[in-house]
């Protein structure tokens, strides 16, 4: 029999729906271990995935830690590997994927259960059936055999009433499922926090827009090349720009022609992130292309950086948190820091790797009735772990923990800084770190 292989786009969403699942809903740490390896596998890094790296790159244990005094990391695999078995279970039975992990081991399998399997075999190759597509399925029924077993009419009554039960249960809860939850949140995240912090956006008499960043570059015709300086995000910046008069100087190039074509790969991951959130229909704008009447007609979200995207760099300009350079790098600068809070939560300064911290605003559009959501952090990694704060229902139920107003409402306009731990470009851990709530003016 053959069974096709799982893509690389199946086990990401294998992972995903087990990182949103109530199993590990209060796991962070196995979900950070599980995330780890899963990205490590479709980034082609298995053969990285050892007890120390996991122990120093999930863990936090400092460089040089021994394995064989601190057996951390094989305790929480062997937690995971339960986990994952009481997930699938428990809660996913029926999950046409399946992420297992042998015993003494780190890189992920995955595999198809029997039905996808079948599924996914040609045709021609299926074997014959004598069973009507009528009949209910086989572990719902018993064979002729056992049925005669029973010695009176009112025990076969009772076996066929059972199985029909059983049918009609099957098709609710079927139906269920297919049915996309009211209010334009996917079933399986649409929890009451979630719907408090995502029902301004769902109106469906109102468009929503996700505006994602798009990198300035610049093409050469005379030399074929496109390139970048990555100090120089608009147009007007360009004439000013040291390695960019370098570069026509050298190359002959006295003709730079501005190109949108590129995104950093945080918004798109963060895009697919809120795509599988929202269960409405949703238009998707590079911030270039994003106008004033877009935002005056529609409810919006906005992915990207204050420095390439002055529209929110605008939006955010009376705001207590927003973001500064200097020249340590970047960081979170807090205006009126309350009780315990910093000034200033600066971001490591390496690419990828390292704490960072973002921040999620939540305020009104400029139109009546109308809303902005902005998910903003000086590095493009960013992005992704700030779409798995409002897209996680465990991250949110903790954000609205905290913002919730004492009538128990959630506010109109407030902001949370988040802090995101990656490594190759990967959040591994993502944590609240602080919030301001906002009177409407």
């Amino acid at each position: 029999m053959t069974v096709l292989a799982v893509s690389d786009d199946e086990k990401r969403l294998a992972l995903a729906r087990v990182l949103e699942s109530r199993a590990f809903g209060r796991s962070e740490q196995l979900r950070a271990f599980l995330r780890y390896i899963c990205e490590a596998e479709l980034a082609g890094r298995a053969q990285q995935l050892n007890e120390y790296a996991l122990g120093v790159s999930v863990l936090g244990r400092r460089e040089g830690y021994s394995p064989a005094e601190d057996s951390s990391v094989r305790s929480r695999a062997y937690e995971l590997r339960n986990k994952l078995k009481s997930y699938y279970r428990d809660e996913a039975p029926d999950d046409p994927i399946r992420i297992e992990i042998d015993k003494g081991a780190y890189v992920p399998r995955y595999q198809r259960t029997a039905a996808t399997a079948n599924a996914a075999r040609p045709a021609e190759t299926l074997p014959p059936t004598h069973v009507s597509p009528a009949e209910p399925a086989t572990s719902e029924i018993r064979s002729i055999d056992s049925r005669r077993r029973f010695e009176s009419r009112s025990e076969v009554t009772a076996l066929m009433a059972g199985v029909v039960l059983t049918l009609v249960t099957a098709l609710f809860f079927w139906e269920a499922r297919a049915k996309p939850v009211s209010g334009g949140l996917a079933t399986r995240v649409s929890t009451r926090e979630m719907q408090a912090l995502w029902s301004p956006f769902l109106d469906n008499n109102t468009p929503l827009i996700i505006s994602f960043d798009v990198r300035l570059f610049l093409f050469a015709p005379s030399t074929g090349l496109v390139v970048r300086d990555y100090r120089t995000d608009q147009k007007e910046e360009i004439a000013q720009s040291k390695v960019l008069n370098a570069f026509r100087e050298r190359m002959g190039a006295e003709e730079l022609i501005e190109t949108y074509d590129y995104a950093d790969f945080g918004s798109v991951h963060a895009a697919f992130l809120l795509g599988r959130v929202l269960d409405r229909e949703v238009g998707l704008k590079h911030s270039t292309a994003l106008g004033w009447e877009d935002i005056w007609n529609s409810n919006v979200i906005f992915m990207g950086k204050p420095d390439v995207n002055p529209m929110i760099r605008r939006v955010l300009r009376d705001a207590n948190l927003d973001f500064v350079d200097g020249d340590s790098g970047s960081a979170v600068r807090n205006l009126h820091p309350l009780p315990g809070e910093s000034a200033e939560y600066p971001n490591a300064v390496t690419h990828g790797a390292g704490k960072k911290y973002g921040v999620i605003s939540v305020l009104p559009g400029p139109q009546p009735g109308h809303h902005m959501m902005i998910l903003t952090g000086a590095g493009s990694e960013l992005m992704w772990a700030l779409a798995e704060s409002v897209a996680d229902p465990a991250r949110v139920k903790e954000i609205i923990s905290h913002v919730r107003l004492p009538s128990g409402d959630c506010p109109t306009i407030f902001q949370v800084v988040i802090e995101a731990k990656f490594e190759s470009n990967v959040p591994i851990s993502i944590r609240y770190v602080t919030h301001h709530v906002y009177r409407p003016k």
